[in-house]
């Protein structure tokens, strides 16, 4: 019912998502971390009908292209309102790491996502789930009739799991947060912010 494309995009090879209910073609784009334009002519060229933008999280190599596509399809942005202060510090962050200027505005955030826990995608439903300690606002979003979970940079393939020396990090929340998402069914899919997918059956954590 469900078709997720995978794209490697920016210096920093985040994994950016489009989840795309089949009959309906309406699709979530995950974590658009750069390369808006490239990411808008697949979207365009396959007549998908982006729904929405969902962050895992606010770092800038997950959002640098939010808010060009949210003004292209003029769809709302999502990131949990514990984040939102990484939206004032996007430009400044991405510079640091990326040694070149960088004149993208930071998305306008659309606050739903706090205060739910569910986003449907047609008549799929998306479960979210709150995984803090990467990022004080990071999320996850489950799909459980699909069995497949798009986790950030909360756990990675091979058991690898978030940085926590950010001042704002916090090692335990993290560690209950990959507890929580491997306590998941064994034969979920995992997609994580950066690497290749696993299962949970496949983890080493």
């Amino acid at each position: 019912m469900l078709h997720v494309q995978t794209f490697s995009v920016g210096l920093l090879q985040t994994n950016c998502y489009l989840v795309t209910e089949e009959k309906s073609h309406k699709t979530f784009i995950i974590d658009p971390g750069d390369d808006a334009s490239y990411i808008a002519e697949i979207i365009v060229s396959k007549h998908l009908i982006p729904q929405a933008i969902l962050a895992t999280h606010g770092h800038f190599d997950h959002i640098l292209a939010a808010f060009e596509l949210q003004h292209i399809f003029t769809i709302p942005f999502y990131l949990h309102a514990r984040d939102e202060f990484l939206l004032k510090v996007m430009r400044q962050s991405a510079q640091y790491y990326l040694k070149y200027p960088v004149v993208e505005p930071p998305p306008v955030p659309t606050k739903e996502l706090w205060q739910q826990t569910v986003l449907m995608l047609g008549v799929v439903r998306f479960d979210i789930m709150e995984t803090p300690g990467h990022t004080p606002g990071g999320v996850s979003f489950y799909c459980k009739s699909e069995e497949i979970c798009f986790t950030g940079d909360t756990v990675f393939a091979g058991g690898a799991i978030g940085d926590w020396r950010h001042t704002y990090s916090d090692k335990q929340k993290l560690l209950t947060s990959v507890k929580r998402i491997v306590s998941l069914p064994g034969n979920t899919v995992l997609f994580p912010g950066h690497g290749e997918e696993t299962s949970i059956e496949q983890l080493h954590v």
